[in-house]
């Protein structure tokens, strides 16, 4: 067993840890440094079939917690969009259109175009 490798994937988990603790508090220059570091832990762990002999644990608990983050902010950037959705809907007014029927404007809504 590789112990480098070892501690490496062991900076991998504290990084996804303390990356899921940012992004529930909100700390976005936070999350962005957190980010940065676990993409250039990435980019130099290329480990070979026998050198992860005996890390299955470990690496188990690497893909439960990259998997709990991507939910997490999955969710939280659907979230984002309803609400992007809801507001530039709920300000959109009908109009008549040349025809006579009712349209309705689909140019942002007020809250979204700034005209509130």
């Amino acid at each position: 067993m590789n112990m480098d490798l070892k501690a490496r994937l062991e900076k991998l988990l504290e990084l996804l840890l303390d990356e899921r603790e940012k992004a529930k508090a909100l700390d976005m220059a936070g999350l962005q440094a957190v980010v940065a570091e676990k993409e250039a832990l990435l980019a130099d762990l290329k480990p070979q079939p026998e050198e992860v002999e005996g890390l299955q644990d470990l690496l188990k608990q690497i893909d439960h917690e990259n998997r709990r983050n991507a939910f997490l902010l999955w969710t939280g950037l659907n979230m984002v969009r309803e609400m992007m959705g809801f507001f530039g809907k709920a300000a959109m007014p009908q109009v008549y259109g040349g025809g006579g029927q009712a349209q309705t404007l689909s140019q942002g809504g007020r809250l979204l175009s700034g005209k509130v």
